[in-house]
């Protein structure tokens, strides 16, 4: 059975836990090929190697962490319900 991960990650900012994120996502890329992240943050696209980027529907930059946050999270519940075997990480 193909191992599926989903990495949870609302607001991408640049900073220490973003740096991590890209070593660990970069690695478990190597390793396993179903991984996607929940981001709401588009800027940083070209530091992941072979990711499947889930976002909202629409452009959250204006707004703040916590909204950014809420929607993440809807479209994770949303993948949560309709697929049960998955493997998540939350940053």
């Amino acid at each position: 059975m193909k191992k599926k991960i989903i990495i949870f990650m609302p607001s991408i900012e640049g900073g220490g836990v973003e740096k991590n994120l890209f070593l660990i996502s970069n690695f478990l890329s190597d390793k396993f090929s179903d991984i996607s992240l929940i981001t709401a943050s588009d800027d940083y696209k070209k530091s992941f190697k072979t990711l499947k980027i889930i976002t909202p529907y629409f452009n959250l930059v204006k707004f703040g962490r916590k909204i950014k946050y809420l929607f993440c999270l809807y479209e994770l519940l949303k993948i949560i319900i309709k697929k049960k075997k998955y493997c998540y990480f939350v940053f």
